[in-house]
């Protein structure tokens, strides 16, 4: 088989991944299973690469599935609920669980140490789930874990408690989100500094330079802590990446290096039963069930006859995959094109071969999916003014463009409002998924567990699913309204 992959700790502090012989068997988890960990040193356990690239996903998937629901707002049971899940699908708490937890985590936090934005990305989640961790931890296993981290913080004696309990009574009686009894639970006395969260929602007393901090929200102190350890690392990672790339150019660089836009969602890469779609039917399918990126390319393509390449990609993989053959995306493209003048076979030898090659039919003759809304995403941008009109159209149009093109798509005030809120948070996934329920009235895309939409192809199927039992009634009713002839013996 493959060989395996084992992490390595250089003199210098450097992790190195190198080729090991053997995969070492199994550690049962003594005790109490816990995944809290602040991942201090790399894993000395050699993996396949195989299981390198699981990990890698199955980290993915759950950090994702935490960035939906914070971009959806989901807070408290909610969000506490909704990470659970997706923590025992993918890290799951066995021993085998734990391995791929802690490999994963470093393998991430090679693949988005390259950038300000991707660092940010990974800090976040990783934040949350080790919060949600720390919390759903008993009492006596934080206390040791802490302690044998150094984290030992000291809470203020009785006589200062009793100096200021006014003032920290009036700092709590306000937060609904504790129990009473945290009022006369201990308090840690903090640099204000450590819990800059807490300070910028008004939930702690402020004195001094110190924050007066109720235990039961100790984790924000202990998360500040884990944070700047974690920001250092990243930024050691940063500064080795470029060697580390070169030593893994032919193995794990690419991987590495793509694992921020793969998409881990289910597969698009050929038209699932019942939602395929014919060259006949894109006028009514691209009207009510394209998501707003492809209903721009495709205005845009009948508006002005032409799509530079990029567009072309996206636009025609999506209609690839929706269903539409070789031939009836060529004669669609060669239509439009050839509508202002230019010759059938000059389209032909132009764009001909770049609609077979993404059909397979040449060169690498490679079956291409359809790009995910992440690739599509972080795809460089788009410039209308150049006649470039690929990429997300949530991230790409300012505010007033989108405003604009929202209201003339008859989307509502409200949901207009929301779609800009998220566009500003830059949950671009989510305010397309509201996006699809105010084009879909009646559905509840954003409460389900799908919250956003993840790939074009989703929102066609989704869009799809949507309409089939009113087309069906509506062919039931044209079929019981047609007169019957007479059978004539």
């Amino acid at each position: 088989g493959e060989p395996p992959t084992v992490w390595r700790e250089r003199p210098n502090g450097a992790v190195a991944m190198q080729v090991a012989r053997r995969v070492a068997p199994e550690k049962p988890a003594a005790g109490r299973v816990s995944a809290l960990s602040m991942y201090e040193l790399p894993p000395a356990e050699p993996i396949s690469v195989s299981e390198f690239e699981e990990f890698a996903y199955d980290r993915l998937r759950l950090l994702s599935t935490i960035e939906l629901a914070r971009a959806k707002g989901l807070k408290g049971a909610e969000l506490e609920a909704r990470i659970r899940k997706a923590r025992d699908e993918f890290m799951p708490l066995s021993p085998t669980g734990l391995i791929k937890d802690y490999y994963s985590h470093f393998i991430l936090r090679l693949a988005y140490c390259r950038s300000e934005d991707l660092r940010r990305w990974f800090l976040q989640n990783e934040l949350e789930l080790f919060k949600w961790r720390f919390v759903n931890n008993p009492p006596e296993d934080r206390a040791a874990w802490l302690r044998a981290k150094g984290l030992q913080y000291e809470a203020i004696s009785r006589d200062e408690y009793e100096e200021i309990k006014e003032e920290l009574h009036q700092a709590l009686s306000s937060r609904r989100d504790l129990d009473p009894a945290a009022e006369r639970s201990e308090h840690y006395k903090v640099a204000f500094e450590e819990v800059v969260d807490l300070v910028r929602q008004r939930r702690v007393y402020l004195r001094g330079g110190s924050a007066f901090v109720p235990a039961a929200d100790l984790v924000s102190i202990v998360a500040t802590a884990v944070r700047a350890q974690w920001s250092r690392r990243l930024a050691t990672a940063s500064h080795q990446w470029p060697a580390l790339r070169e030593e893994e150019a032919d193995r794990l660089a690419s991987f590495l290096e793509g694992l921020a836009t793969q998409y881990v969602g289910d597969d698009y890469s050929r038209p699932r039963s019942g939602s395929a779609v014919s060259l006949a039917d894109l006028p009514t399918v691209s009207r009510r069930s394209f998501p707003l990126c492809m209903h721009n390319m495709h205005a845009k393509l009948l508006e002005t006859k032409h799509l530079k390449h990029s567009a072309r990609q996206q636009f025609g993989l999506f209609l690839k995959t929706i269903g539409l053959s070789c031939e009836e995306s060529t004669a669609f493209f060669r239509a439009e094109f050839t509508k202002k003048g230019m010759a059938a076979d000059k389209f032909m030898r132009d764009y001909g071969y770049g609609i077979r090659y993404n059909y397979g039919l040449e060169g690498k003759r490679q079956d291409w999916s359809a790009m995910s809304c992440g690739k599509i995403i972080n795809s460089s941008g788009a410039n209308a003014a150049a006649g470039e009109h690929h990429g997300c159209p949530f991230r790409n149009y300012d505010e007033g463009q989108m405003r604009a093109t929202l209201q003339q798509m008859q989307v509502g005030a409200q949901d207009v409002q929301y779609i800009l809120d998220k566009v500003r948070g830059q949950h671009y996934q989510v305010a397309c998924g509201k996006f699809f329920e105010a084009r879909h009235k009646g559905s509840t895309l954003i409460e389900t567990d799908l919250g956003g939409i993840n790939h074009p192809n989703q929102y066609f199927e989704e869009s799809q699913k949507f309409f089939a039992p009113k087309d069906e009634a509506a062919a039931a009713g044209q079929a019981a309204a047609e007169p019957r002839t007479a059978d004539v013996a």
